[in-house]
């Protein structure tokens, strides 16, 4: 008999945090797991791959940040499920599907939490704490974001670091007469050191030590 897992998660939308979530759901076993989707807000990109690997995706619209209506859909959507794991991805998703997971009290909660969340409010790390006897397991995604919710207090036998999964795409070789047009198109001299990123913008991703390390 597959495990039920509840998959909580704010939006599908496409970013780092949904990615990590959908290459989790899309990759376990059929013949041990059964899976739901919950979206708290809305769906995204990601919405169409879940389904494509036979995921059922339920949209729950919430429509502020405290919404009675939502957490009410959350709860009967866990009850009539009956999972015997909640995971739950992000804040607002921690925060509701704790809340909600007490109508399933057998389940086990698991929380995923990807960032050093400093910008967190007074009253947001105040509901994490409370949260804290709701929480089977609180998993970072590196030793960073461990630390940070340690300091917060959650006991260390409640933590746990699982490092972002990647898929290994096929790579086609790119020949050097390529990467020589690419840096003329691009107005990069020849023997210039070329570094890329992608990501967020945000002060935990340190891009400023970066550029301070590459700076002549």
């Amino acid at each position: 008999m597959p495990q039920r897992i509840a998959l909580i998660i704010p939006t599908l939308d496409q970013s780092g945090a949904e990615k990590q979530f959908t290459l989790l759901a899309t990759h376990l076993s059929k013949a041990d797991f059964s899976c739901r989707v919950l979206a708290l807000t809305r769906g995204g990109p990601y919405e169409k791959i879940l389904q494509e690997h036979d995921i059922e995706v339920r949209i729950l619209n919430k429509r502020w940040k405290f919404d009675p209506s939502a957490y009410s859909r959350l709860r009967r959507e866990l009850i009539e499920f009956d999972p015997d794991i909640v995971h739950t991805w992000l804040f607002a998703a921690n925060a509701y599907g704790r809340l909600a997971a007490r109508a399933v009290p057998r389940a086990k909660v698991v929380v995923s939490e990807r960032c050093v969340d400093s910008w967190k409010a007074g009253w947001q790390t105040f509901l994490d704490r409370r949260l804290i006897a709701r929480t089977d397991q609180l998993i970072g995604n590196s030793k960073s974001v461990v630390e940070f919710y340690r300091k917060l207090g959650i006991p260390e036998s409640k933590l746990g670091c699982i490092p972002n999964g990647i898929e290994l795409p096929v790579i086609e070789p790119v020949s050097l007469a390529s990467k020589e047009a690419w840096r003329s198109e691009q107005g990069i001299p020849k023997e210039s050191f070329v570094v890329g990123y992608v990501g967020r913008l945000a002060p935990q991703k340190a891009i400023q030590d970066l550029i301070w390390l590459l700076k002549p």
